[in-house]
């Protein structure tokens, strides 16, 4: 039996699906391809291939049975979606159609050039000073499989059309069911971001010059607007938006809790640090169903199911991404707080300012509308991240909160294109629309720096290790002794 959480009164009628759709069965397949292609792709085929047939059948296992048959889409809602989906992809570093951001999209497309002219798992240097590329490679592998068909020539484009699609199907899963609406809502998720504009005021005393990327206002600190995610890093913020849209709205579906293990396969390929945010909102959502899922009925024997499915090859995946982490090989190469670049703690009242300016405002808004057990988990972590510092950009910070802060920009833009709803009176909803606004500053300069600054082909000539220059530190690792490598094809 399915529960539904209390809400607030006076909610409007809700815009996100409570229910698995056809759209929800299409972004899966979409997140979830890149594990068969590495599974297969980078080990041996004795192990790989078998995990890799385990994982697929997870996936396949991992739908609802009404999401195994394809409903008719509401098509004049999804091609409105997919549309603004397009002029969004377009504005990022995928394709190089406007300015990249070259800080990231240097070494960015140089892993993926890699991931093409090499054998995989891609190696640097020979003999003893062999080194693995241990990138997290989920983005990266389907553009990467038909690059090595088409061509170096055809890759950039082939990396647009790929983040184009993840998007275009993420606003067709949450926002395909009224076109007006939904169209709206996504631009209200585009558009979303923390009062980054008011930091920068505080801390600097000025408002931003044109093109300025303002959310380190804060020093080593940022919660990334989803614009600078889809911009500079959509390796993360793709898995972070999906997983996290899913458990906000099916976390009262005991059947769909059941196969979360099965989510966190992709999630970790993805991107390791937006898993690691995603687990403990899973614990929270689960728990609350403990008795169905724990218990001897239906529910508690498909989480079993699903965690014999995921766990090999989940193992198998940590085990190549935490290469080097632990050991006589930890060191230089391991992404650990001494390896830290950016390891300057930010004084106690920059601190509290970054909480109260970034998530402080719309975490009250959120519990005001949603008092589930979920939101006050998301909130606590959004709350309680900031006072930590790992990773060599303070990683953990940007990338764990991604699950989370996508709940928060769902229910903003559930709520400001709610149609005639009583939402706390004409005063409140002002506020709402102004803190909005405010945090809009955020994605429209990253806008600008797009459309304003240099175009740049990418180059199909630099490596990886010659994009990144030994930093990040934890994207190689040598290969010599590491007890995986003779489970690697070669």
């Amino acid at each position: 039996m399915t529960t539904t959480t209390k809400m607030a009164p006076g909610r409007a009628e809700p815009l996100l699906p409570r229910h698995w759709t056809a759209a929800d069965s299409a972004l899966w397949a979409y997140l979830v391809l890149p594990v068969p292609i590495f599974l297969g792709g980078f080990f041996i085929p004795w192990l790989g291939l078998p995990l890799a047939g385990l994982a697929l059948w997870g996936a396949w296992r991992f739908l609802p049975p009404n999401g195994r048959r394809m409903d008719r889409p509401p098509f004049a809602s999804w091609i409105l979606l997919a549309l603004l989906a397009a002029a969004w992809t377009a504005l990022g570093g995928a394709g190089h159609l406007f300015h990249a951001n070259g800080i990231d999209w240097v070494p960015r497309f140089a892993v993926l050039r890699d991931l093409v002219v090499a054998p995989w798992p891609p190696r640097y240097g020979a003999g003893a000073d062999a080194m693995l590329l241990r990138a997290p490679p989920g983005y990266y592998l389907p553009a990467a499989l038909l690059g090595k068909l088409a061509g170096l020539a055809w890759l950039d484009r082939l990396l647009l059309v790929w983040t184009w699609l993840g998007v275009a199907l993420f606003f067709c899963a949450n926002f395909g069911g009224r076109p007006t609406r939904g169209l709206a809502a996504a631009l209200v998720f585009a558009f979303a971001s923390g009062l980054d504009v008011l930091g920068l005021l505080w801390r600097e005393g000025s408002l931003p010059w044109p093109t300025q990327h303002i959310e380190w206002w804060a020093g080593g600190m940022q919660y990334s607007s989803n614009s600078t995610l889809l911009f500079w890093v959509p390796n993360h913020g793709l898995p972070g938006w999906i997983a996290g849209a899913w458990l906000w709205r099916l976390r009262d579906d005991p059947r769909f809790l059941a196969r979360l293990p099965l989510l966190f396969l992709p999630v970790m390929l993805w991107s390791p640090l937006v898993a690691v945010g995603l687990l403990p909102l899973a614990v929270v959502a689960a728990l609350r169903h403990w008795r169905m899922l724990f218990g001897a009925r239906a529910d508690g024997r498909g989480l079993l199911a699903s965690v014999a499915l995921a766990a090999p090859p989940a193992a198998l995946i940590a085990a190549y991404l935490l290469l080097g982490f632990f050991g006589a090989e930890a060191g230089p190469n391991a992404l650990t707080p001494t390896a830290a670049v950016l390891n300057h703690p930010a004084p106690r009242g920059d601190r509290l300012a970054f909480v109260l300016l970034e998530v402080g405002v719309f975490c009250a808004f959120l519990l005001w509308r949603d008092r589930s057990a979920l939101a006050f988990a998301a909130v606590a972590l959004l709350l309680a991240m900031p006072w930590t510092q790992w990773g060599p950009n303070n990683d953990l910070l940007m990338r764990a909160s991604i699950p989370a802060l996508a709940m928060l920009w769902l229910i903003l833009a559930e709520t400001l294109t709610a149609p005639g709803a009583d939402l706390g009176g004409r005063a409140w909803r002002l506020t709402l629309v102004i803190l909005f606004a405010l945090g809009a500053v955020t994605p429209l300069l990253e806008i600008q720096r797009a459309l304003s600054g240099n175009r740049w082909p990418a180059d199909t000539r630099i490596s990886a290790p010659q994009a990144l220059n030994g930093f990040p530190p934890h994207y190689f690792v040598a290969e010599k002794r590491n007890w995986l490598a003779p489970l690697l094809r070669r």
